[in-house]
């Protein structure tokens, strides 16, 4: 029986029967001495051989870790604000992809002219309905809720772009959402 390191998920295996590991995915036998010890995201493959990360390489790796994990915050937290809903008219209302679906819906049959009113809607609770009594309505009610939509992800935008401008694990984990 021999190892196996994948080349791509690191992953080592012992005691497996080689023929079963394609030497385009996998080394077989590789000498792993250069790593021992080492958590395998600091793992470089080169060829057929393992070697540590440099330092530098280290850094670099640690940084891009620490900005995918904060802009994962950031999806997180826009996708919260968008489920919270929209305000229009005192009342707040669903901004779920389902909701999402409905308006734009019903603002495509008001361009089409194929709208009967009044058109009842649900407050994000179902405590309140709200009427949209004309085109106008129709119209103003699309455009608060893809305002709100629009100025959520923009804003996650601008805290990724402050993200991706840091050089340093620390600067990355400075950058704050106060949304």
């Amino acid at each position: 029986m021999a190892s196996v390191l994948n080349r791509t998920t690191k992953q080592f295996l012992v005691s497996v029967n080689t023929p079963e590991y394609s030497t385009a995915d996998w080394i077989h036998n590789p000498d792993m001495s250069p790593v021992a010890g080492v958590l395998s995201r600091y793992w470089v493959i080169e060829g057929d051989t393992v070697r540590e990360m440099t330092d530098t390489e280290k850094d670099t790796n640690h940084l891009v870790t620490c900005q995918q994990e904060k802009m994962d915050e950031f999806d997180v937290r826009t996708d919260e604000l968008i489920a919270a809903g929209f305000t229009y008219s005192g009342l707040t209302f669903s901004l779920s992809m389902p909701a999402q679906a409905k308006i734009i819906g019903t603002h495509v049959a008001d361009d089409d002219n194929d709208v009967t009113y009044p058109i009842k809607w649900n407050s994000i609770d179902d405590l309140n309905t709200y009427e949209l009594l004309a085109s106008s309505d129709i119209h103003n009610f699309y455009t608060t809720a893809f305002d709100a939509v629009r100025d959520h992800l923009d804003s996650g935008t601008t805290l990724k772009d402050s993200v991706r401008a840091e050089t340093t694990a620390s600067g990355v984990n400075a950058v704050t959402d106060t949304r």
